[in-house]
């Protein structure tokens, strides 16, 4: 891994610009307004678990992937969906936490995947899948165990 040389301006800009948006777009979407929407009919653990699942499931199956990959990816997708919400319920009425959480794990990707480079043969099922010469960390084991970890964290809080 290698950091690639120069900076482009307007490719930090447009980072920037998409961390904040897909986290205050997505968080608004799944955080507020549908787990809103089927908390009045379900408690609130079922709302989070089906929102988490709609979470995982609506972001893109990559069809260029092995369905290990792709496994995977739901997986912290629905871990991440699953930390998203308990982070704002312990907030309440504070999405600000969700939001800047969100836009932070989007924007690193974009970041990482504009000044580093990995070159060599890691493996997906540790790091996370591979693609552009980049890894994204929240399809690999080490990811999915820190959102596990995040998550009991945040569940400890909820309890209290």
């Amino acid at each position: 891994m290698r950091f690639k040389s120069g900076v482009n301006y307007s490719f930090l800009f447009d980072i920037l610009f998409t961390s904040i948006f897909v986290g205050l777009a997505e968080e608004l979407l799944f955080r507020v307004w549908l787990f809103e929407e089927l908390h009045l009919f379900l408690s609130t653990n079922k709302a989070i678990l089906i929102q988490s699942i709609l979470f995982s499931i609506l972001h893109p199956y990559n069809l260029d992937e092995s369905f290990t990959v792709n496994v995977l990816m739901k997986t912290g997708l629905f871990l991440l969906g699953i930390y998203l919400n308990i982070l704002r319920i312990n907030n309440y009425p504070n999405i600000f936490p969700s939001i800047a959480f969100h836009g932070g794990v989007v924007g690193y990707i974009f970041l990482a995947k504009s000044v580093l480079e990995v070159n060599g043969d890691y493996s997906f099922i540790i790091y996370g899948n591979q693609y552009d010469n980049f890894i994204n960390p929240v399809s690999g084991l080490i990811g999915i165990f820190t959102l596990l970890v995040l998550n009991i964290y945040q569940i400890k809080i909820f309890k209290k």
